[in-house]
């Protein structure tokens, strides 16, 4: 019996990317993060825990996450300052905010400080699902980036291995 995919896009196709997603979740309650992280992998997400914002910026190796999941209320700093610190030093990896201050006020701070996402406690059922969607949009949109001048070294790499091919009489344009 095949099995039905629980996180269809809507085309039907899989949101699942094609790497398992590993993610940075800041929570200063040992017990939710522990929970999350449960309930993360069973849905194939890796998780790696921080407990509070101190954790979360001694923590090595920040760019090897997919995602930052944040708490907006930590003990020992504010999950907005936070999360605009992550997108300051990786802007291209997302930040999403799980948390359980939900005034109108904490979401626009939230959004403002550069989170991709604002999701409610205890709605976890919508955090997998958003962290798919947002590891697959990052990874679609970075998949074309390129260094500076990369385009022009391949011109010039395919320039001079048509000169070798042709000899150097007859030069061929690529670009205009």
């Amino acid at each position: 019996m095949k099995r039905r995919d629980p996180f269809p896009s809507a085309e039907g196709e899989s949101m699942k990317p094609l790497k398992r997603p590993h993610i940075l979740y800041v929570e200063d309650n040992e017990d939710c993060c522990q929970m999350m992280s449960i309930l993360l992998e069973i849905s194939g997400i890796d998780v790696a825990c921080a407990h509070g914002m101190q954790m979360a910026t001694e923590f090595p190796n920040k760019q090897q996450f997919d995602l930052f999941l944040i708490d907006l209320r930590l003990k020992d700093g504010s999950g907005s300052d936070l999360c605009a610190k992550l997108r300051r030093e990786f802007p291209n990896i997302p930040v999403v905010f799980y948390t359980g201050s939900a005034t109108p006020q904490q979401r626009q701070s939230g959004m403002l400080s550069g989170a991709a996402a604002y999701l409610l406690k205890p709605y976890s059922e919508l955090v997998a699902p958003t962290v798919f969607r947002l590891v697959n949009e990052a990874a679609s949109s970075n998949a074309f980036d390129l260094k500076p001048n990369t385009l022009r070294k391949l011109e010039d790499k395919a320039a001079k291995l048509v000169q070798i091919i042709t000899g150097p009489e007859r030069p061929l344009a690529l670009s205009p």
